[in-house]
């Protein structure tokens, strides 16, 4: 059975065997904390091994994950050209000149029918699929459509085994909303800025379901040009 890493290495470390293709990730974190740097890395780890991701872009256009990913040499047009690496834009609406595009963020409905579209024509391979960030599509919904659209699209995403990375951003959504939400998901990731504002530090806390138990643990990281998220030695912190 093959298992998933996000291709983070302090990361990896705390996952033991890995996640199974299926799982549920929720990234939730702070403006400019690293969030979209994570999901180009678990994306170049993805491609590394030989599944077919997916990106879709809510809070900038396509192109901005393309050149992250050309940054860490990773050239997408080959991926593209293959089908390996697909990008869905949620961004640029009438004006995207993507193949995959949703023209109208207001119905959830929409977005549900064309990554549904998208999913179909991979059966039978491993998938990732990344969205970034799924707080944007959620803005001005009531909790109750949110769940119901979340319950929904889980179980799907699940029944397929494809291994979901959702990011949400601090401060869009209720509260409320995202502790109801967060019980729908495998794993979770917190990042955020903790420290002064004049000497910001980075930290990740990890979250993640065992024997019945929840177990998590918090690091310090930092972004390097070459080499992406780097965490710090383990903290010792567990909960």
């Amino acid at each position: 059975m093959h298992r998933a890493y996000f291709g983070v290495e302090g990361l990896d470390r705390s996952l033991e065997q890995g996640l199974s293709y299926g799982s549920q990730i929720m990234i939730e974190g702070d403006s400019g904390v690293g969030k979209t740097v994570l999901a180009g890395e678990f994306i170049k780890e993805g491609l590394r091994c030989g599944d077919t991701c997916v990106y879709v872009a809510c809070d900038e256009p396509p192109a901005v994950m393309r050149e992250h990913l050309l940054s860490f040499k990773v050239g997408t047009p080959a991926y593209e050209e293959t089908g390996r690496l697909v990008f869905i834009d949620a961004y640029e609406e009438e004006e995207s000149k993507e193949k995959y595009c949703l023209t109208d963020l207001r119905h959830l409905e929409k977005y549900l029918a064309l990554e549904s579209e998208v999913l179909r024509s991979f059966a039978g391979r491993r998938v990732r699929l990344v969205v970034d960030s799924l707080s944007t599509l959620l803005t001005n919904l009531v909790i109750p459509e949110v769940i119901d659209f979340h319950r929904t699209r889980i179980k799907q995403l699940k029944k397929k085994e494809i291994l979901t990375m959702d990011i949400f951003v601090n401060g869009v959504l209720d509260p409320r909303l995202i502790t109801i939400a967060g019980h729908l998901y495998n794993f979770i990731l917190k990042m955020n800025f903790t420290g002064s504002r004049y000497n910001p530090v980075r930290q990740m806390k990890i979250g993640k379901i065992k024997s019945q138990q929840y177990i998590s643990s918090t690091h310090t990281f930092t972004i390097s040009p070459i080499y992406g998220i780097v965490v710090a030695a383990d903290t010792g912190v567990y909960e």
